[in-house]
């Protein structure tokens, strides 16, 4: 395995996404968010360098722009591919909405009973 250079601790996930690549839209599902991108189950694969409007299915909803930077076959699901997009030019206040959403699941995933 190779050493992994992200700068963002990844959240798993199961969020559902609606994305566009201006000629088609998709509604998918996030496997894993970041302040620096997501992982995006989805049924098409998607070519790197491929621009996306990508938005939240949380509330409210995000809306924000993405680049796919890679595609492969998904291991769970040979049926599915999962597409790493990251984000592009991120606002301060779309920065701390996406940690809003990060922090949120980390507490209901992390519930003390």
């Amino acid at each position: 395995m190779g050493i992994d250079h992200r700068k963002h601790v990844r959240t798993l996930t199961q969020l559902i996404v609606q994305y566009s690549d201006r000629r088609l839209f998709f509604t998918e599902f996030i496997s894993n968010l970041s302040l620096g991108g997501v992982c995006i189950t989805a049924s098409k694969p998607l070519e790197p360098g491929t621009r996306l409007i990508i938005t939240s299915s949380t509330q409210p909803p995000i809306k924000v722009n993405g680049i796919v930077s890679w595609t492969k076959k998904s291991k769970k699901n040979k049926l599915k591919y999962e597409i790493g997009v990251r984000f592009d030019k991120l606002s301060q206040d779309q920065k701390a909405m996406i940690s809003d959403i990060i922090s949120s699941i980390y507490w209901e995933t992390n519930q003390i009973d």
